[in-house]
């Protein structure tokens, strides 16, 4: 008796040990899965805002040039714009430059911009040198407004309506791709 319930323990451990041996196997097989589903499914420039469909919050950032007028949260009113926020050691923002150039010279849609925590120096100096897209620049150099805005890096652009209300947010450089697939059919379905 002893002898059949010591091999049936010894065949339930081996059992018990395979299925043990399967475990880290199945775990990296969920984790691959996981991966894949980020890397090919998800969409990381469509992260939703708490702001969407709300009006701008209200804001007031002296302009990058201080002989022209703050930028705030009135200018959004009357008018399809976009607001786009970048700094010049943001490398993305650098990339997006000429699609923003493009957008302001082929498809004429306002855009605005907040530079975020950058030296204004720099980012005067960068515009000189390489075109300037924006209507007005406000200065978030502390990074407040942004945070308001709820932004999590640069660039992000939103998409505000006539009535200045935020009706999308796009994360990561705007290029012809998004433009043409995203932004641009939203813009002409507002009426812009």
């Amino acid at each position: 008796m002893n002898l059949i319930t010591g091999s049936r323990g010894q065949a339930a451990g081996r059992r018990l040990q395979k299925i043990i041996g399967i475990f880290p196997f199945l775990i990296l097989f969920v984790l691959t899965g996981l991966l894949a589903w980020e890397l090919f499914y998800s969409h990381p420039n469509e992260r939703p805002s708490a702001l969407t469909g709300e009006i701008v919050p209200p804001f007031m950032a002296n302009n990058l040039y201080p002989s022209l007028p703050p930028l705030s949260e009135k200018i959004f009113k009357g008018k399809i714009t976009l607001l786009n926020v970048w700094a010049t050691w943001c490398e993305a923002c650098s990339m997006e430059h000429k699609m923003l150039m493009k957008i302001k010279n082929t498809y004429h849609i306002p855009i605005y911009s907040l530079i975020y925590k950058d030296d204004p120096k720099k980012a005067r100096h960068w515009l000189d040198e390489n075109g300037n897209p924006y209507n007005l620049i406000g200065n978030d150099d502390k990074g407040d407004i942004a945070i308001d805005l709820g932004v999590y890096g640069t660039p992000e652009t939103f998409v505000i309506n006539q009535e200045g209300k935020i009706i999308y947010r796009y994360i990561g450089a705007i290029d012809q791709k998004s433009w043409n697939d995203i932004l641009y059919p939203l813009i002409k379905k507002l009426g812009g």
